[in-house]
């Protein structure tokens, strides 16, 4: 077939090219080395530059999204049986790592002001699971869907009502900002 339509076409200029060849002459072809502490380092500055009380955080490159959210979702104590919620209109790596751990997605739709999570049926979805299993979800995920930030406020009022950790997809929203402040 030669008509395709691509998810997305790799740019690659000279620069990104004399990374990898650096990689590979110098064999740090592992995910470490000093273009990842470089990659690291320049990412901090980026996201941290005009929120001072974000200085003393640390950022950790990882091989995708995926596994970010995938750490994530061990680090707030996600195990199988458990309930995730994350908005339905998003990339399917959105919810593979829910389900890698053995839990269930609980889907929430999108709002039409970003395409992103209601934050008022966030809140539906959080009461619904509550009613009809007795516990909360452990998490949820919101994603910034083509670059566009989430109503974020909104859903960290209605996560820190219930107590659930929010773990921000902010993939696609690299660069973006939501109040000031860089995403992620």
């Amino acid at each position: 077939m030669s008509n395709r339509i691509y998810l997305c076409l790799a740019h690659m200029s000279g620069k990104e090219q004399s990374f990898i060849k650096e990689a590979f002459d110098t064999n740090w072809v592992v995910p470490l080395g000093p273009n990842v502490n470089g990659f690291e380092a320049d990412l901090k500055e980026f996201v941290t530059a005009s929120i001072d009380e974000l200085e003393t955080k640390e950022v950790v490159a990882l091989s995708a999204g995926t596994a970010a959210v995938h750490l994530a979702l061990i680090a707030c104590g996600v195990k199988p049986g458990d309930e995730v919620i994350v908005q339905s209109f998003t990339f399917c790596a959105s919810s593979h790592p829910i389900t890698y751990l053995g839990a269930k997605p609980v889907f929430v739709d999108s709002e039409m002001d970003t395409w992103n999570m209601d934050p008022e049926l966030l809140e539906v979805a959080i009461k619904d699971r509550i009613e009809k299993t007795g516990k909360k979800p452990k998490a949820i995920v919101p994603v910034y869907l083509y670059g566009m930030p989430a109503k974020i406020d909104e859903i960290i009022a209605v996560a820190e009502k219930y107590d659930i950790p929010v773990i921000e997809d902010a993939a696609e929203g690299f660069g973006s900002k939501y109040n000031g402040q860089m995403c992620g």
